[in-house]
């Protein structure tokens, strides 16, 4: 075909015919397109832009104009301060947490990766996958979600979400204390989280503001999130597997953890409720209640009663919360995260309107049958005791709560010989059929009280 003398390659507006040559580009092959200032190819143009994107956003989020490539993991990369060192967020047991961002997703992520002394050691690579299992296993609001899962050379290491906000340890060091409704928000959400991991049959085992993640408001709401599982631990499992997840003979935090974790005997989510009364404390009164050694902090835990002097000017509900959740003996504590739930809505309340809570005492009878004769007979010796110790007593109810409103009981309860020196327990008949058992002497049990 003859030019007529006009180029196909000149002024804007010009359009090639249909039998002109179609001119490729160099880069990507795409065919070229003309423009006001020459041609271009929109396909290196779409990915020029893209990139540039891309580096805004981790030089927004990062604080640094590059990334080393040394410091990638697959599809993500370390953010880097200005000096060009990785940001940490924490260390645990197994792993360092840093900053990084997820290059496909483009959005910033928490990535845990193995400790440098830990790589090369068999044991130390099943006790972090099955770590970032039993992570990925818990979803819910308040527990940071683990999505991936992934190995560069000899190092692994697993993504998760990035909570914005702050360590509820920085939060207590900056502020000195946690305003009281805030404290019980803060509570109330990580029993949530704690419900969803009792709820998949783990137990945390290393509950404490340096493991929680908080973002609040003025008012006391806002985002709480668990952020480390890295000593979970499945209830039921074997004893080869606690044996990986416990190479030494305590596994734990010795400021924050239970009386039965520090014996290294069998625990459950009532050692994690245990913690997170220590959580609780510190918040509202700025200091744990055992401090010292690990050897004199652990010994205090089993042995040493509360130090009630940290609390005054703690609100008296929340002193009776407290009370019940660092209970020794686990069977006096609340026995789940969802119990714990369903009095917190009261403890809130209560502190709101300045009722006093009580601590229930669970009074138990049992009998060989439904002998009301009986039960009448152990229902007069309870309230006989009570009027001693000028204590209420409430009606038997099937649904047992650890902590009840004063007033509640006042109007249950007329027998009351003094009601301007009400102590700080309830006592609870508990009727429960009788169950045949045997002393150590062989002897039958034919009625108990505890």
């Amino acid at each position: 075909m003859k030019s007529d003398g006009k180029s196909s390659e000149g002024d804007s507006g010009d359009v090639p015919s249909e039998d002109a040559p179609v001119r490729l580009c160099p880069v990507c092959h795409a065919p070229l397109m003309a423009g006001r200032s020459g041609e271009f190819c929109p396909i290196c143009m779409l990915r020029e832009g893209l990139e540039e994107d891309v580096e805004a956003q981790k030089e927004s989020f990062t604080g640094s104009a590059s990334l080393s490539p040394d410091h990638g993991f697959e599809h993500y990369e370390l953010a880097l301060t200005p000096e060009g060192t990785p940001v940490e967020l924490g260390r645990g047991a197994m792993g360092i947490t840093y900053k990084a961002f997820d290059l496909e997703l483009r959005c910033p992520v928490a990535l845990k990766v193995i400790g440098e002394r830990y790589v090369g050691d068999e044991g130390a690579r099943r006790r972090f996958l099955r770590e970032a299992r039993a992570a990925a296993s818990v979803r819910h609001p308040n527990v940071a979600s683990v999505f991936h899962l992934g190995r560069t050379g000899r190092n692994y290491f697993y993504a998760m979400e990035f909570v914005e906000g702050e360590t509820l340890d920085r939060l207590i060091k900056r502020s000195g204390r946690v305003e009281v409704r805030q404290a019980l928000e803060v509570t109330s959400q990580v029993a949530a989280g704690l419900a969803a991991v009792h709820k998949q049959n783990l137990i945390h085992r290393d509950i404490k503001p340096a493991n929680i993640m908080v973002s609040l408001e003025e008012r006391g709401a806002g985002m709480v999130k668990i952020i480390d599982l890295g000593l979970a631990k499945a209830f039921n499992e074997s004893l080869a597997e606690t044996a990986i997840s416990t190479p030494g003979a305590f596994a734990g935090t010795p400021e924050f953890a239970s009386p039965e974790q520090i014996l290294g005997l069998v625990v459950d989510i009532r050692s994690d409720l245990y913690s997170l009364g220590i959580t609780l404390w510190e918040m509202v009164t700025g200091q744990v209640p055992f401090r010292g050694a690990p050897a004199e902090v652990l010994y205090q835990h089993q042995h040493k009663p509360l130090p009630g002097a940290q609390l005054n000017g703690v609100p008296q509900p929340i002193v009776a919360l407290l009370e019940v959740l660092l209970e020794k003996d686990p069977a006096h504590r609340f026995q789940t995260p969802t119990e714990l739930l369903e009095i917190l809505a009261t403890v809130k309340n209560s502190v709101l309107t300045g009722r006093r809570l009580l601590k229930t005492v669970r009074v138990q009878v049992s009998s060989s049958a439904d002998v009301q004769k009986e039960r009448n007979m152990a229902a007069r010796l309870i309230h006989s005791i009570a009027t001693e110790f000028n204590l209420p007593v409430s009606a038997p109810d099937l649904h047992f709560r650890r902590l009840v409103e004063a007033n509640s009981v006042l109007q249950q309860d007329e027998s009351m010989t003094d009601r301007t020196e009400l102590g700080s327990l309830i006592l609870c008949p508990y009727f429960s059929p009788y169950e045949k058992r045997e002393t150590d002497r062989g002897q039958e049990i034919s009625s108990s009280a505890v």
